[in-house]
């Protein structure tokens, strides 16, 4: 009997459009080849929030561009052939709607040598204001590491991923810097991470949503602010224990990949530092 076997499916990166819409290395097979980028990211498959801010629909396809904090994504959904049924879901949405969206980058090429990307929709949904927040701030986090990668890589001529590993970079993120250290020698890392870095990261407000089942409306906390004000405020001499506050997270409706999420960016702004291993201080 014949064994089949399941191909892996590409995992979905989470970029801003300045990264992709600087790409211009392509790499692997012809029909569907991965995009590199010039952080070294490695892009078949993509996963975007923003708002849309232009919609087109046609006999043949639906065509929208996607905003996100520093550029556009261009998204293109046939309405014939394979996943046609895209082309339905996307039409749904207008403009100003803010969604997120996952899907396969196509990548064209010009007798100019100049790239254009679009991105074939694999799913797409509605979000509010905090989802889009924390999917900003979880990119900036990845592109920042990302960069700073490549800058330890770019010190040695002799550095390589496991000089990177052994300063504290996942192998992701070491593999990437090679890559960039080899496709991007001239590119701007400075401007890039100022551009991310101007983003307005603030979060939302306290805001009111609906259950997707379209129930009773649920207050939303404002996150980074609970977690903060519950470290300083629970700190016992050693420093907030990471399960107190996972549970007072609970709690208030707040998950625990939230919760992560928050630490890490509350301790990358310098608002708290890890005492030891599971215990916060507040700076």
């Amino acid at each position: 009997m014949a064994i089949i076997e399941r191909q892996k499916r590409e995992k979905a990166n989470w970029i801003f459009s300045r990264e992709l819409k600087d790409s211009n290395v392509l790499e692997g097979e012809d029909k569907r080849p991965y995009v590199i980028t010039p952080l070294g990211t490695r892009v078949k498959r993509v996963l975007i929030t923003g708002h849309i801010t232009f919609k087109n629909s046609d006999e043949k396809m639906v065509k929208i561009t996607l905003a996100d904090y520093i550029g556009s994504f261009y998204i293109t959904a046939f309405k014939s052939g394979f996943n046609s049924d895209m082309a339905e879901e996307v039409d749904k949405y207008n403009v100003n709607d803010t969604v997120v969206i996952m899907g396969k980058v196509s990548a064209f090429k010009t007798e100019d040598n100049v790239f254009y990307f679009s991105i074939n929709p694999e799913m797409i949904k509605p979000i509010s204001e905090i989802e889009r927040y924390f999917w900003g701030e979880r990119s900036f986090y990845i592109a920042r590491r990302k960069i700073y990668a490549i800058r330890e890589i770019n010190k040695d001529e002799e550095a390589n991923e496991e000089t990177l590993i052994k300063l504290g970079y996942t192998r992701e993120e070491a593999e990437d810097a090679v890559r960039s250290k080899n496709y991007y020698k001239d590119y701007d890392f400075n401007s890039y991470l100022s551009a991310i870095s101007a983003i307005n990261y603030e979060m939302p407000s306290n805001e009111v949503v609906k259950t997707e089942t379209g129930g009773q409306e649920k207050l939303i906390p404002d996150v980074e602010g609970f977690i903060l004000d519950y470290i300083k405020n629970n700190d016992d001499g050693p420093g907030c224990r990471y399960d107190d506050i996972i549970i007072a997270a609970k709690n208030e409706g707040i998950t625990q990949e939230q919760v992560d999420e928050t630490l890490n960016l509350l301790g990358s702004n310098g608002d708290i530092y890890e005492v030891s291993l599971k215990r916060y201080k507040a700076l």
